[in-house]
């Protein structure tokens, strides 16, 4: 998390100031996290992207703060690896930008996995909607997992989901907007009626 809470708006303009100015070196880009999810306080700013040009990408960074290292308490500086999929940005307004790279084959479970769910009662992230997810995924594959962000069989076979509505599809569910990905409870109220 960044060094401060921001309000969604405020959170909104940054993400979208940061997404506008990085596009060039990008197929494809979409804000997710908790500014997707519309919550009133963000504390980070979550992008998930398909790279066409690293050496552009980083450059642009640059130029809205500092790469620093991931998965450690405050700045350390880094230099992302040319084929990372998670690069951290510890923005020049003070908070973290969380830029996550997805494949065309794996969009969809990447979006949907960084986009996240509301914390559990005792405020705990990813207690939720996303872990509720996963376990159907499990349960109707008869054992499968999620290898690499993608939905595998029990034989090992990954299946593309290129697009979020594809995962859903494949649980069988009806799309669920991000505002209501607060918990597994809501998994129910979206699976199709057979």
């Amino acid at each position: 998390m960044g060094i401060g809470k921001i309000e969604l708006s405020e959170a909104q303009g940054i993400a979208n100031r940061i997404l506008q100015h990085v596009k060039p070196a990008m197929a494809r880009i979409e804000i997710a996290g908790s500014i997707r999810r519309e919550k009133p306080i963000v504390g980070d700013i979550e992008l998930v992207a398909i790279v066409d040009d690293r050496e552009k990408l980083y450059r642009l960074l640059g130029d809205v703060g500092q790469t620093i290292k991931p998965g450690v308490p405050g700045v350390v500086p880094w230099t992302p690896k040319d084929d990372s999929k998670y690069v951290r940005v510890r923005l020049n307004e003070g908070m973290n930008l969380d830029l996550f790279v997805a494949r065309p084959e794996n969009w969809g479970g990447l979006y949907m996995m960084r986009t996240g769910s509301g914390a559990d009662k005792n405020g705990n992230p990813f207690n939720g909607f996303v872990p509720g997810i996963f376990k159907r995924w499990k349960t109707m594959s008869g054992g499968g997992r999620m290898t690499d962000v993608m939905p595998t069989m029990p034989t090992g076979e990954q299946l593309w989901v290129p697009e979020e509505q594809d995962f859903f599809d494949l649980l069988e569910m009806d799309f669920v907007p991000p505002v209501e990905r607060t918990g597994k409870n809501v998994i129910k109220k979206y699976v199709r009626q057979q």
